[in-house]
């Protein structure tokens, strides 16, 4: 099979996604996982035998399309989009968008783009990408972690996973009771104006350290359970501001403290929250997963480092213009020439064997 015949079934699957399914695939990836896992019993037979996988399906010029490739194909599509293929005239229909691809691919190389700097580019992407799932995953990077670790990261992050309950408050702080009580009268009265308390606080209030945010006090608990990632609140308008019951409420009367009159609002509430262990034992897993695997990844190509022979000419380096700009603060209009390199295939290396996201 020659270099665009590679290339071409490489990149296959993601151009069927986009010429085949079109607008449906956004619906698709809504479904639920179970479901998915249940549609995986419609893939096509992966245990062909030699003979079967090689019957002839469709030549194009001198390549051939074969009855392993066709399967391959399928299979590697995503199940609620597998479906779609299940019927021998959809195969017809799929064969038909193989055809294309290869066409496309022949065309391309017969333009010489073979060895086009961006063609290389992806065949290193692709090539890192198949040694990482191909090797890396099975030899080098973990894919589970034990439960024992688990607890005692749970453990470790007790307050990231509980929390008492928590409001959000306002206040402005102003030096006498008339001023404060002329401010909660015109609030309330234009209480659907959302703007004015924060308005107000950036301009009357004398509390320096919220009047900048609009007299934004952020969350906090009730003082007896307060934590020491919370803001400090002063307990007597933190519980002033819990007497309040909803949220847009103001206190009926300004409150007295050392640092004058204050008129507080309720701006937002959260439930106490308990998580149990086994709510988050995926999502720490797959995060502890994802560290581990960047630190595999990152030994094992310190180790392919010190039995390579690397030379670093800096001086050429300080020398390279990136995007018409370059460091002597001299700016550049139109294209300039960059470097080939192959910062996107180690970039899609180090996503890859960072694992999957929560």
């Amino acid at each position: 099979m020659k270099f665009t015949m590679w290339i071409g079934w490489l990149s296959v699957v993601a151009l069927l996604t986009v010429c085949a399914c079109g607008s449906q695939l956004g619906e698709e990836k809504k479904q639920e996982d179970s479901k998915e896992e249940l549609l995986e019993s419609e893939k096509l037979p992966e245990g062909l035998s030699p003979e079967q996988a090689a019957k002839v399906v469709a030549t194009v010029g001198d390549r051939t399309i074969t009855v392993g490739d066709v399967t391959e194909q399928i299979n590697r599509l995503s199940p609620y989009i597998r479906r779609r293929w299940a019927t021998p005239e959809k195969r017809k229909e799929f064969l038909q968008k193989l055809i294309r691809v290869e066409l496309l691919s022949q065309e391309a190389e017969r333009q010489g783009l073979a060895d086009d700097p961006e063609v290389q580019r992806t065949v290193k992407q692709v090539m890192i990408r198949l040694m990482v799932k191909n090797d890396l995953e099975k030899e080098l990077l973990p894919t589970s972690i034990e439960e024992k670790t688990l607890r005692e990261e749970y453990d470790k992050e007790h307050d990231k996973y509980h929390r008492p309950a928590q409001i959000r408050a306002s206040h402005i702080v102003v030096k006498d009771e008339a001023a404060a009580v002329k401010l909660i009268v015109e609030l309330k009265a234009k209480s659907k104006d959302r703007k004015l308390f924060r308005e107000k606080a950036k301009k009357e209030s004398i509390d320096e350290e919220t009047k900048g945010r609009g007299g934004d006090l952020g969350y906090f608990s009730r003082p007896a359970e307060r934590r020491d990632d919370e803001p400090e609140v002063a307990a007597a308008v933190a519980e002033a501001a819990w007497t309040l019951e909803k949220v847009g409420n103001f206190l009926d009367k300004p409150l007295k403290t050392e640092a004058g009159w204050h008129v507080i609002k309720l701006t937002n509430k959260k439930p106490e929250m308990n998580r149990s262990f086994d709510s988050v034992k995926r999502l720490i897993e797959n995060r502890l997963l994802r560290q581990a695997r960047r630190e595999g990844m990152d030994k094992f190509v310190e180790d392919l480092r010190s039995k390579a022979k690397i030379q670093v000419f800096e001086e050429n380096l300080a020398k390279m213009e990136v995007d018409g700009f370059d460091p002597t603060g001299v700016h550049h209009h139109g294209a300039t020439a960059r470097p080939a390199g192959v910062a996107e295939a180690t970039a899609a290396a180090s996503e890859k064997s960072g694992g999957d996201s929560p």
